[in-house]
């Protein structure tokens, strides 16, 4: 049998991927609480919808199985349905619901729900107007609030690369930086342990989030079956990196490089500054072109990790590593300050790679999309004014689980 997980490479013939569809929980986005909700604007939903259906059918028309979150969560809890209440109290501690009552009442309304409604009511958040109708409401209720959620919806939902990333034949499951993603990552890890097509051969996980060190997917990316780089900044801390190290250093890989970024939304992971568009070309940003960055090489030591720096360009540190004679180096925007800085914006170095020299980018980056184009990269372009909203491209928006080697 097939193995369902396998990922030695970014750039691997794409053959499974999971999505997410937006849905109601980009509607429950307030204006008010855009920076708590990790949102730049109220996106319209169904015009999301609308591009995240062709993003889908873009993918599936170059032969990839589409699987869904939402989908794949639901048919766990169908084939384990004793998992459900468990689920339902790790979602409430999860959600830091306050209060004995109000967790109870919470437990409550969200066990009455089938599968399909768990998951939506967990997606829009269970909202204060959600529990009108208990006779007894605990103190929370009674006391009045403007915060129309006892827990917080999931937004960001539909950027699943965020939330676990699979490399080689085993699962990183994030540890989220940010309270208002928590809960999805525990989606995530119901439907590792109990989905049938995770159990038919067992996968293992290569970090859990157990030692409480904070990494996402953004900032992972898998250039070989010998080498990862991972970016360490807003959304990912060095002691994750070291974990991670740690246990893939042992399991074949040779090097883990560590891009040490900036704390900051705009630099938020690796992929929105450097991604793998074919063997030997990658989109950057002129961040990592100009190695503004110090980078960081760890390899296995008889105790623990080792850790060098590295002094090389970008360029001959890319060929050492992957045994190239030469690459290209494809800038953002060009270089240009203005045209940099507005693709860099909408997401213009977030491609996603359907097979070496295939990629997926959002339409509205014109000149990064043209030079790609030059540099010999087939461009399948998607349409982002609503998406792109969410600060995320095509490479967020999608958790590859099986690449041809």
């Amino acid at each position: 049998m097939e193995a369902f997980v396998n990922q030695i490479s970014e750039i691997g013939t794409l053959k499974t991927v999971l999505l997410h569809r937006p849905d109601v929980e980009v509607s429950q986005i307030i204006p008010e609480y855009l920076e708590q909700m990790l949102a730049e604007d109220t996106p319209y939903v169904p015009g999301a919808q609308k591009e995240h259906d062709i993003f889908s059918n873009v993918l599936r028309d170059q032969g990839v199985e589409v699987l869904y979150l939402r989908d794949m969560f639901c048919e766990a809890m169908k084939a384990h349905p004793e998992a459900r209440t468990a689920f339902v109290d790790d979602y409430i501690l999860s959600a830091g619901v306050p209060g004995e009552g109000l967790r109870d009442a919470v437990r409550q309304y969200l066990l009455r729900k089938d599968t399909a409604g768990l998951f939506f009511e967990i997606s829009k958040g269970v909202m204060r107007r959600d529990l009108d109708d208990l006779l007894d409401k605990p103190i929370q209720l009674l006391v009045a609030d403007p915060y129309p959620f006892v827990s917080d919806p999931v937004p960001n939902a539909y950027f699943t690369r965020d939330i676990g990333t699979c490399v080689g034949s085993g699962m990183i499951i994030s540890s989220m930086s940010k309270p208002s993603r928590m809960r999805e990552t525990l989606v995530l890890r119901y439907v590792h342990k109990y989905h049938p097509r995770f159990a038919a051969q067992p996968v293992p996980l290569w970090y859990d989030g157990s030692a409480g060190y904070k990494i996402e997917g953004g900032d992972i990316l898998v250039l070989s079956d010998k080498t990862l780089a991972i970016g360490c900044g807003e959304r990912t801390c060095v002691s994750a990196v070291e974990c991670v190290a740690d246990r893939l250093l042992h399991e074949g890989y040779e090097r883990v490089l560590l891009f040490n970024n900036p704390r900051s939304r705009k630099y938020m992971h690796l992929d929105v500054l450097f991604t793998m568009v074919d063997r030997d070309k990658f989109l950057v940003h002129p961040y990592i072109a100009n190695k503004e960055c110090e980078i960081y090489e760890l390899t296995a030591a008889k105790s623990g990790v080792g850790v060098s720096c590295v002094t090389e360009s970008v360029e001959d540190m890319l060929k050492r590593v992957l045994r190239l004679p030469a690459v290209k180096l494809i800038h953002v925007g060009g270089g240009d300050p203005i045209a940099t800085a507005r693709e860099h914006w909408n997401m213009g170095s977030n491609s996603l790679t359907v097979s070496p020299g295939n990629v997926i980018t959002y339409d509205r980056n014109d000149i990064t999309n043209e030079l790609l184009v030059k540099a010999g990269v087939k461009v399948n372009t998607i349409p982002g004014s609503e998406l792109a909203r969410g600060r995320g491209g095509p490479r967020c928006m999608s958790m590859p689980i099986h690449r041809e080697a």
